[in-house]
């Protein structure tokens, strides 16, 4: 009935005359619209330019586009919504694919630092370039199961200044020569929130860095001009639309970073909708300011601000109640990772967004970390305001119930339990913390409105493997971890479309295939609700179409 009140509402809207062209039909195969709590599948969508024109059965939606309208078959293949990313660094991930590629499988080649140093080497070879940058190594997944050192780099260069970042994007390494660029000596303070490992004298830095020690990083890691940050940011967004993503996020947008993010999509270089999140430990200049929380210009907005509480449980300096079993390099017994900013910042930060109206943003892994994003909106008149806590790793059944009370809610990253489940159950966690992490479904059952993400370019942006995790929490050992945090196929699939779009107030006009809202589609060879949860990640995105174009991909 639902689906016969959309037309119907189409052919009024539409009065007896025929509809003008250009309006596409698709039909073929299953439509699944994702409006609503349970699977709805519909047998055709029209579109007419950028936005959906009608949704229900194909005589009806045929009636509603008009005899001049263009007929798609989808020959069998599954349309849904267009997916949308909850969280991600899409600067960041077009950055990465030009540096070198040090991620372990089963992304990348990487198992040892023998292995690093190598593929640093090949990257170096025929470039003039003045710093040799590598992202992506893993220090859970080396053979070592330790990070690089300054000595393992400087065997690389010691001349040319190297660094090489950890896939969490919580830690680098550097050489010698680097660590000369950047300042760091034996005379160097650890900063707030962060830490220069040491080596035996506990005072010559090893090389490895951990949180805020990272930010003099920036200015290197920036592109020497607008231009040349422009390139990696379209690349990015053409990424992104290879995996059916319509909707990307930048999420901790630095000052240095807006330019050109503003100017690419000055130039309507953008093939997909692009929501930042500006990082707000920074300070940023009123014209900026002015346009958080405001509408699209050029497929870019503001859509908050973004704080960062804690860092890594994999690389275990989220900030937990309870120790590690297994502590870090230089850490002792009783070690529970650390807060990333001063906590009186924080909520000075936060009650500078309450008095705006902005929407806040804020990374906690760790639940000492979830408990201070708990007391610090309901300290500053934030409850109700749609706070989103980003990755909730480690977060606690009470604490999820007075998310729900005061309208936190969670967006999980979700695939944590395949590439670190095993790691976490058996060194920076524990079994019975692991067995809850990302606890979807008790979210869920709590009536909160979870999303899902993959926090690229920490893991590629592949929201079919990201609904896989959701439904199977399968880890790369085969187990499972936390049974009872399973969810079914739909749930999964909602985190990356409908729900995506609530938490960023963008709901009313994306999200689901529904009569009226933007027609941002993928259409996959297999449909998700029918085929085994196990097989999940192999389904292949055959085609996106973005505002009724297509962006990635050909259904001819």
């Amino acid at each position: 009935m639902k689906k016969l009140l959309l037309v119907a509402a189409a052919l009024l809207l539409m009065g007896a005359g025929e509809t003008p062209s250009p309006v596409t039909v698709y039909s073929g195969g299953p439509i699944l619209t994702m409006d609503g709590d349970n699977p709805a599948t519909v047998e055709a969508v029209a579109v007419k330019g950028d936005h959906i024109l009608a949704v229900g059965d194909l005589a009806l939606v045929t009636r509603a586009a008009g005899k001049r309208a263009v007929q798609v078959d989808l020959k069998g293949r599954t349309m849904l919504p267009g997916f949308i990313d909850a969280h991600g660094h899409m600067g960041f991930v077009g950055q990465n694919a030009f540096m070198a590629q040090l991620q372990p499988p089963p992304v990348g080649g990487v198992a040892s630092i023998a292995q690093m140093q190598d593929a640093l080497r090949d990257f170096a070879r025929g470039q003039a370039a003045p710093v040799l940058i590598g992202n992506g190594y893993d220090d859970s997944q080396l053979a070592e199961r330790r990070h690089p050192t300054r000595a393992d780099l400087d065997a690389v260069s010691p001349n040319v200044p190297i660094l090489v970042l950890h896939v969490s994007g919580h830690f680098a390494s550097m050489n010698s020569a680097m660590l000369k660029l950047v300042g760091y000596s034996p005379d160097t303070p650890d900063p707030k929130g962060g830490v220069i490992r040491r080596e035996a004298d506990g005072k010559t830095p090893n090389g490895v860095i951990e949180e805020t020690a990272m930010y003099p990083l920036l200015k290197l890691l920036a592109p020497p001009n607008l231009e040349a940050s422009i390139a990696p940011l379209v690349k990015a967004a053409k990424i992104y639309a290879s995996y059916g993503i319509t909707t990307g996020q930048d999420g901790r947008v630095m000052p240095e970073n807006w330019p050109a993010l503003e100017e690419a999509a000055k130039r309507g270089l953008f093939p997909i909708d692009v929501v930042s999140l500006v990082s707000f430990e920074r300070d940023w200049p009123e014209t900026v300011r002015s346009r958080i929380g405001r509408s699209y210009s050029g497929r870019l907005r503001i859509a908050g601000i973004k704080l960062t509480l804690d860092g890594s449980p994999q690389g275990r300096t989220a900030w937990l109640k309870d120790p590690v079993p297994i502590p870090p390099d230089g850490q002792k017994e009783g070690y529970a990772g650390y807060p990333a900013i001063d906590l009186k910042l924080f909520n000075a930060k936060l009650a500078d967004a309450a008095k705006n109206g902005w929407q806040v943003f804020v990374h906690v892994n760790g639940d000492a970390a979830a408990q201070a994003l708990i007391d610090g909106v309901r300290a500053n008149a934030l409850a109700g305001h749609r706070t989103i806590a980003i990755h909730n790793q480690v977060v606690q059944l009470d604490q999820l119930k007075e998310m729900k009370t005061l309208d936190i809610q969670p967006s999980f990253f979700a695939n944590h339990t395949f590439y670190w489940g095993d790691w976490h159950r058996d060194v920076s966690l524990g079994a019975k913390r692991a067995d809850f992490i990302s606890p979807q479904a008790t979210a869920w059952s709590l009536g909160l409105r979870p999303t899902a993400h993959n926090d690229s370019p920490v893991v590629p942006p592949d929201m079919l493997r990201l609904v896989w995790s959701s439904v199977t929490r399968r880890t790369q050992s085969g187990d499972i971890l936390g049974p009872l945090e399973r969810i079914s196929p739909y749930r999964a699939l909602q985190q990356v479309t409908i729900n995506a779009a609530w938490q960023i107030g963008e709901d009313a006009s994306k999200g689901s295939i529904t009569a009226g809202k933007r027609a941002d589609m993928v259409v996959l060879d297999s449909n998700p609700l029918s085929v085994d949860p196990n097989n999940l990640h192999a389904i292949k995105v055959v085609a996106t179409i973005k505002d009724g174009a297509t962006i990635f991909g050909s259904l001819e």
